[in-house]
C-alpha cells in the first residue's frame, strides 16, 4: 500500500557528482540534475524515512545524495507520489510540470546529505 508523503518528509535525489553537467564547480547540483529525461513521467526520488542512505545512493563512487522537503516541492506545483519498486520500497516520483525554472529552484534548494563523507 502506498505511503502518504508528508510535507516535512525529505526526498532524496541521487546526483552524479563526477559529471560537470550535473554538479557545479562549487559542489552544488546543476538544474540538469532535477530535469526530466525523455520518457520519464516524474522525477525519481526516495523518501528518506523509508530507506537508508547507503541504499539510496547505490554507487558511492559515482553519486551523492541531495535532499528536498516534500512541502517545498508542493509549493512549486509538484506532487510527490509514493511509487514503490520491487527492489526499492522508498521510490517515489515528483509529478508535475518540471520546467527549466522549476528545475533551477529544486537544484538551488537541495541540501547535500553528508553521506558517505
Amino acid at each position: 500500500m502506498p505511503e502518504t508523503i508528508q510535507d516535512d518528509d525529505r526526498l532524496l535525489r541521487r546526483v552524479q557528482y563526477l559529471d560537470p553537467n550535473f554538479i557545479k564547480d562549487d559542489g552544488s547540483p546543476a538544474s540538469s540534475s532535477f530535469s526530466l529525461k525523455s520518457g520519464e513521467d516524474g522525477l525519481s526520488v526516495d523518501v528518506e524515512r523509508l530507506t537508508m542512505h547507503a541504499r539510496a545512493i547505490q554507487d558511492r563512487a559515482r553519486f551523492r545524495l541531495y535532499a528536498l522537503r516534500a512541502g517545498y516541492t508542493r509549493s512549486l506545483g509538484l506532487e510527490p507520489v509514493h511509487d514503490p519498486l520491487k527492489d526499492n520500497y522508498a521510490h517515489s516520483l515528483l509529478k508535475g510540470n518540471i520546467t527549466r525554472g522549476v528545475a533551477r529552484k529544486l537544484a538551488k534548494s537541495a541540501v547535500r546529505v553528508a553521506y558517505p563523507d
